[in-house]
């Protein structure tokens, strides 16, 4: 057992949803809750091959793995499969809303449905999901809420080439911080987890601009995750954790 594993708090008998749990980040996230201990529900929306490869994974943990495939963009598909998902595990204590579409175009070149795509993919995807598992959160009696953000998701910079997108995530972290005031007194903790430049970001700064001196692993945003998922931040809520090694903040 590694340093950062042995640190991980146990979330044996909880039920986690990861959104976008097929590839990379939430692929990560999955594997590390069960590991953790929990059974993990593994949402994705065309990746289905890769969503069944983590559920092989998950149960090799001795965990119990579901796929479940519904558009995020879509409120009635959200509410009636993830409840479904839900009723099938057995209820839900932690959800992690792990998505977000980019368009790297241009703020003079984003057209009505680039602006549409993003913002659905997004702060509503976050909202539609949110509001699906609140019942099951708030039954949990811990239940935990985990958006995936950026580093800069606070950022007031002009970002000329990916304006819809970091309006999402910007709109997302303002969500975040209204359910967790809305939440509290349900006994769940809404957070933020907001990671810097990964290992395999398609776009990265110089290594020198970044104070730790290396980019981020999916364990480092992992770590994060499992931290507010436990018993020990049950009296963390609406704040950001950022996962950037000293940059962007």
């Amino acid at each position: 057992m590694t340093q950062q594993s042995s640190i991980r708090p146990d979330l044996g008998g909880r039920v986690a949803l990861v959104t976008g749990a097929a590839l990379r980040t939430g692929r990560a996230l999955a594997l590390a809750l069960a590991e953790a201990g929990a059974d993990v529900i593994v949402h994705y929306h065309r990746s289905r091959d890769e969503a069944f490869e983590v559920v092989a994974q998950i149960e090799k943990h001795g965990r119990r793995g579901y796929a479940v495939s519904f558009d995020l963009a879509d409120p009635t598909a959200v509410e009636a499969s993830l409840r479904g998902a839900v009723d099938t595990a057995g209820g839900l204590d932690i959800l992690v809303n792990n998505v977000g579409t980019i368009v790297w175009k241009h703020l003079d070149e984003l057209t009505p449905e680039h602006w549409k795509m993003c913002l659905e993919g997004t702060l509503l995807a976050t909202l539609y999901a949110s509001q699906a598992a609140l019942p099951a959160l708030r039954a949990s009696g811990r239940g935990r809420i985990i958006n995936i953000l950026d580093a800069d998701a606070d950022s007031t910079e002009p970002v000329p080439f990916a304006t819809a997108y970091k309006i999402g995530k910007r709109g997302t972290l303002t969500l975040t911080k209204t359910m967790a005031a809305v939440e509290a007194e349900h006994g769940v903790t809404v957070n933020a987890v907001s990671p810097g430049t990964l290992e395999d970001s398609p776009k990265k700064p110089r290594l020198d601009k970044i104070p730790a001196g290396r980019y981020g692993t999916y364990d480092d945003v992992a770590n994060a995750v499992l931290h507010l998922s436990g018993d020990g931040a049950a009296y963390v809520t609406g704040t950001q954790i950022k996962v950037s090694g000293g940059y962007l903040i």
